[in-house]
């Protein structure tokens, strides 16, 4: 009975998880030798499980959780927690085969000789997210009549350099620790050192066992962490006591098959393709809250350009901090599948707005200005090393209303805005940019001095970053545009400051400058600055202009530049018709930057830098999605336009389970047409909407399917506009 369990269980995570319709070869990611750097493991392309409340790389030695940060303002990174799943097997294998399955969010090491096979299941349970699950299958290869025993090298720490743990207890059942932080973030905002309660199963210390007429022995080691202890303890005995091994494994796959269900990609006629899209998107994912648990709700504390599962030491990793990189590259594919994280993406800024507001006064400003790097408490946490950016890199606070004018613009939520802080957070970054303008009479416009754009090879400071304008203005519209709603009125001083900001432009050459002053015959710069004007800002121009900063700026940017630089610029090239460069670019913004055998992205393509670096995955995702897929977000309509000229030999992609409004759609495109269908709409927050294709108007309703030429535009809209 057992074995039939064991057959059903093998063949539902390795099989039924797929996306629909999808090869499960573009799910599942396998070798036979693990990479190493020299005689160990190499953990920095290994790859990670996690749930948006824990996280490791598997076989490494640390755990890290959502929130738990150590160290004083620009030392803080986040704490190691010792892990209880990097013990080995001490057996000689004749055959070894590791996987990552990322439609199950498990992975798997398999290791067999004549004697036995070994199968253990890594996972990050999406049931419970306090857990952390090794779930080890023996299986007698040999004839029965003489028992097996697989010694186990046991890397139990009890000690970390972050914590102060403490055994508060010890048994066969389980081994708790406890403890506490050793620094606080920062006192003004972190009164008390943050508390964590760990529960695991400890190893047999013979080792694991077939009886001389077993075949088949199943064993679940549970980890729960938390910082409230009752919580962990609660997850933990649910884990052990009241389910079956294989129910939590089941219980976490069909979890992680909702996630797909809710929302993917689907490539024809490319299947290295499809893997780079799937894991491109398990790996953000794993370091989001689930779509569905049991657990309590719990605060989320952002999305670092390395996940959750790295960060561990000051200057490695970012830190486990969040930038721009969340809201600006990782936010918008998620949105367009999964809205309700999105929100719990703000949410992270609107939760820490003290420190907001506390950092606009720091400076002589008012309403709220979030840090370049934020962690625990939303201080400025960026290190002494990089005091520029801390100072002058402030974009990010219009990027973070800008994300919030892409969450409004996909959901329409009215309750968000009113009863959530939403229209809290527009108004008040809106108040920020209003106090942070100066008006120039000479010029008679207005400026934001001292600012460090996006390309931070721009030190130490400079004048009217266009990127930077360009997002103020749009939060103080965006501001201007709920006003119906939150009923705060945007004053009129705002107002004039965002149509009458100044753009620096070269009229002979028909550029934008990326600030006043720049040189565009004699300057490197580092990453995609101007040309996200075009895309994802939209700024109004013409197609020349938009074509001449793409031109100008793409031989000025370093060689060895982050890979979401390369996605603007495909995304740019595929709006104006120029299919070869756009494919040459799309290209470049993944190939070198993704590492086998498990797709791990690295920030750098030459060394490594920051990984997984989950930015370059979020900005090779939109180039997916709004250049090959032509869609547009705009404040009061949703776009189609997609050209027909599909990446790499495909022939078809889909997108499923698009969201806008409530309705849940599903975009097929061919080099010839493309077809919508409604494939849902949601009783409680979906609106009726409207759509327009040329001369052609009608109503979008359910189970609605329409197909269009490509390169005609289609449009949908709420029938009542959010505000009339």
């Amino acid at each position: 009975m057992l074995f039939f369990l064991l057959l059903i269980l093998s063949a539902f995570i390795l099989i039924q998880t797929a996306p629909t319709e999808q090869s499960e070869s573009t799910t599942i990611f396998s070798t036979d030798k693990l990479p190493s750097n020299g005689s160990s493991l190499d953990y920095r392309i290994l790859p990670y499980i996690g749930n948006g409340h824990v996280a490791t790389v598997v076989f490494s030695d640390f755990i890290y959780m959502n929130g738990l940060y150590n160290g004083e303002n620009g030392t803080s990174h986040r704490a190691r927690i010792p892990s209880t799943l990097n013990w080995q097997f001490k057996i000689s294998p004749s055959s070894s085969l590791y996987t990552l399955n990322v439609s199950s969010g498990i992975f798997i090491e398999t290791l067999e000789n004549d004697e036995i096979r070994i199968e253990r299941y890594l996972l990050a349970s999406q049931e419970y997210t306090e857990l952390l699950i090794a779930y080890v299958v023996l299986t007698r290869l040999a004839p029965t009549g003489r028992k097996i025993v697989v010694p186990v090298e046991v890397n139990e720490q009890m000690t970390s350099i972050d914590i102060d743990f403490t055994v508060e207890t010890r048994n066969n059942e389980h081994v708790l620790l406890s403890g506490k932080t050793r620094q606080v973030e920062n006192s003004q905002f972190q009164k008390e050192l943050l508390s964590v309660f760990v529960y695991y199963t400890p190893l047999p210390a013979e080792g694991l066992e077939l009886d001389s007429e077993e075949t088949n022995r199943t064993y679940l080691f549970v980890t729960s962490i938390d910082e409230i202890k009752s919580r962990a303890k609660q997850s933990f005995d649910y884990a052990t006591n009241e389910r079956q091994p294989h129910e939590i494994l089941l219980s976490h796959v069909s979890r992680w098959n909702d996630i797909w269900s809710n929302g993917y990609v689907e490539v024809t006629g490319n299947d290295e393709l499809q893997k780079q899209i799937n894991s491109a998107f398990y790996y953000i994912l794993s370091s989001l809250p689930p779509l569905s648990t049991r657990s309590e709700h719990k605060q989320f504390y952002g999305l670092s350009p390395g996940s959750l599962s790295r960060g561990g030491l000051l200057g490695e990793d970012y830190g486990g901090h969040s930038f721009w990189d969340t809201e600006t590259w990782m936010f918008p594919s998620v949105l367009l599948f999964y809205p309700t994280l999105a929100k719990e993406i703000l949410s992270y800024r609107i939760a820490l707005r003290d420190s907001a507001v506390d950092n606009a006064r720091l400076f002589g400003y008012e309403g709220w200005r979030f840090p370049w790097e934020s962690a625990r408490t939303g201080v400025d946490v960026t290190p002494d090393c990089c005091p520029e950016v801390r100072l002058y890199q402030m974009h990010i606070t219009g990027d973070i209303a800008f994300a919030a004018r892409q969450y409004i613009a996909a959901t329409g939520n009215r309750d968000w805005l009113l009863n959530e802080l939403g229209g809290e957070l527009i108004y008040e970054t809106a108040r920020f940019w209003g106090s942070r303008a100066v008006y120039n009479n000479e010029k008679q416009q207005y400026e934001i001095l001292t600012v460090l754009p996006p390309d931070e090879d721009a030190q130490p400071f400079k004048n009217n970053s266009v990127f930077t304008n360009a997002v103020a203005s749009l939060s103080i519209l965006l501001a201007d545009s709920v006003s119906c709603i939150t009923n705060k009125k945007t004053p009129q001083s705002w107002l004039d400051i965002a149509s009458t900001l100044h753009f620096p432009f070269d009229n002979l050459t028909q550029t934008h400058l990326e600030y006043e002053g720049f040189d565009l015959k004699n300057t490197t710069i580092k990453q995609a600055d101007v040309v996200l004007l075009g895309f994802p800002i939209m700024w109004p121009m013409t197609d020349q202009v938009r074509r001449n900063d793409l031109l100008v700026y793409e031989p000025l940017t370093r060689d060895d530049g982050p890979a979401m630089t390369w996605s603007m610029h495909s995304i740019g090239f595929i709006e104006l018709g120029d299919f070869d460069k756009a494919e040459q670019l799309f290209r470049r913004s993944y190939e070198t930057y993704v590492r086998p055998p498990f797709n791990v992205w690295t920030e750098a393509k030459s060394g490594v830098g920051a990984v997984n670096f989950i930015t370059g995955a979020g900005g090779f995702l939109q180039a997916i999605l709004f250049g090959y897929g032509g869609i547009r977000l705009r404040l009061d309509q949703l776009e189609f336009k997609p050209r027909g000229h599909l990446p790499n030999q495909v022939t078809k992609l889909i997108f499923h389970g698009l969201k806008y409004q409530g309705t849940t759609i599903d975009l097929t495109i061919d080099n010839k047409v493309y077809e919508i269908f409604v494939r849902a709409q949601n009783s409680n927050d979906s609106v009726p909407l409207t759509y327009k294709h040329g001369e052609h108007y009608g109503s979008l309703k359910l189970n609605d399917r329409l197909s269009f030429s490509i390169d005609s535009q289609l449009i949908i809209r709420r029938s009542v506009p959010l505000c009339p």
